[in-house]
C-alpha cells in the first residue's frame, strides 16, 4: 500500500500546526493585557487556589481531592519512588481492579498516560517513573468530553462557551487488510502510528474480520489520535447548574476545562453520571476549536476572547484584595515544572 504524506496532512489541517505558531497572536495579546494589569502573572488570579492559576506545574490530585467521591474515579496518589507492593495494597484497599489508568500528577497533554492491565505493567511503569503518580480506575465508557466553564467572581452562575466531544481512534476491518495498513489509511492514525505500535500492544499484522471495529487508543488526547468534535451546541441550563456546583466545590475555581466521562451522550446532557478525570486551569484550551471543520481564524479569535475572560476574572479578584504571584514564586514554580517535564 502506498502511504500518503504526513507533511501534507499537517500542512492542510491547522489543528496539527506547531503550538508556537498558533499562539503567536495570543502572545502579543497577553503582553498587552499584562501591561494593562501591571503584572505578567495577572492570570494566576483567575484560579487563585491553583498553582500558577493552572498554567503550569499544577497538581491534578490536589484539585480532584476537593470533589465529592461520586464525581470522580477512585484515585490513588503515589509519591515518587513508591514500590509495587505499596501500590498493589493501595489498589486492593480502594477496590480498584485492572485495567487502570496511570499518569503523572503534574503531567500535560497526555504525556506518560497509560492504560495498565497487569501487575507486571504497573511495576514497569513505577520503575520508569521519576515523578509523583496517580492511579485511577478505568471508567468503562465510550463517551468522553471536555467542558469549558468560566464564572465571574461577582456572579453566582457561569457560562459554558465550549464543549469538545472526543472521537477515539478506531479502525473497521474488511477481512483482508492488516492492522498496519488500516491505520496508515487514516491520516489521523498515520500521524501517531509509531507510538501505536511501539509497545507491542497492537499487532500490525492482525487482520480484522469484515465489519469488526477495533479501538486503537483509549486515551482521549488529540496528540494520541483522538478527533475533537465541536459539541458546544449541547450546552444547556441544566448542565450549567451542574458546573456551577462543581465550581463552588472546587473553591476559587473560575476558569478552565473539565475533562470527564459519562455513561452516554444523553446522560451527559442532563449532567448525570459524570466522572471527572482532570481539571485544567488557565492552560486549558476551548478544545472545540480543533474540530477538523473549524477555521484557523475562528480558533484564534476564540483564544483571544478567552484570554480577555481571564483578564476580567483576574481583575475582579484583584479588586477583592487578592494578589497575583510574585516573580520569585513564579520562578520557583517554573523551575519545578521544567524539572518535571525533563523526567516524564
Amino acid at each position: 500500500m502506498s502511504y500518503k504524506s504526513n507533511f501534507f496532512t499537517k500542512l492542510t489541517h491547522w489543528e496539527y500546526w506547531p503550538t508556537w505558531l498558533v499562539y503567536l497572536p495570543v502572545v502579543f495579546y497577553y503582553i498587552l493585557l499584562s501591561l494593562r494589569a501591571r503584572s505578567f502573572f495577572f492570570f494566576t488570579l483567575a484560579n487563585p487556589d491553583m498553582e500558577m492559576g493552572g498554567l503550569y506545574n499544577c497538581s491534578k490530585y490536589r484539585q480532584l481531592s476537593k470533589l465529592p467521591e461520586a464525581l470522580k474515579p477512585k484515585t490513588i496518589f503515589l509519591k515518587t519512588g513508591s514500590s509495587l507492593e505499596f501500590a498493589s495494597k493501595a489498589l486492593i484497599l480502594h477496590g480498584i481492579n485492572y485495567p487502570i489508568i496511570a499518569k503523572p500528577d503534574r503531567g500535560e497533554r497526555g504525556t506518560a498516560v497509560k492504560v495498565i492491565s497487569s501487575t507486571e505493567q504497573l511495576d514497569n511503569y513505577l520503575q520508569e517513573s521519576e515523578s509523583d503518580v496517580l492511579l485511577q480506575e478505568f471508567i468503562q465508557s465510550a463517551f468522553e468530553a471536555g467542558v469549558f466553564y468560566y464564572r465571574l467572581p461577582s456572579q453566582s452562575s457561569g457560562v459554558i462557551p465550549s464543549i469538545v466531544l472526543k472521537d477515539f481512534l478506531t479502525v473497521i476491518g474488511d477481512g483482508k487488510t492488516n492492522l498496519k495498513d488500516l491505520v496508515y489509511d487514516i491520516p489521523r492514525g498515520r500521524l501517531v502510528s509509531t507510538e501505536l505500535f511501539k509497545d507491542g500492544r497492537l499487532n500490525p499484522e492482525e487482520v480484522l474480520a469484515f465489519g469488526k471495529e477495533k479501538l486503537l487508543e483509549p486515551i482521549g488526547n488529540h496528540n494520541r489520535g483522538t478527533k475533537f468534535l465541536d459539541g458546544t451546541h449541547l450546552s444547556n441550563a441544566e448542565l450549567i447548574q451542574v458546573f456551577d456546583r462543581i465550581s463552588q466545590q472546587l473553591g476559587t475555581f473560575f476558569y478552565g476545562r473539565v475533562d470527564l466521562k459519562a455513561p452516554s451522550l444523553e446522560e451527559f446532557i442532563k449532567g448525570k453520571g459524570i466522572k471527572i478525570l482532570e481539571i485544567n486551569g488557565v492552560n486549558a484550551e476551548p478544545a472545540h476549536i480543533y474540530d477538523p471543520s473549524a477555521k484557523f481564524t475562528d480558533g484564534i479569535v476564540t483564544l483571544l476572547k478567552h484570554w480577555s475572560i481571564i483578564f476580567k476574572i483576574s481583575r475582579e479578584n484583584k479588586h477583592r484584595a487578592l494578589s497575583p504571584v510574585s516573580i520569585k514564586e513564579a520562578w520557583i514554580h517554573y523551575k519545578k515544572w521544567k524539572k518535571i517535564k525533563k523526567i516524564i
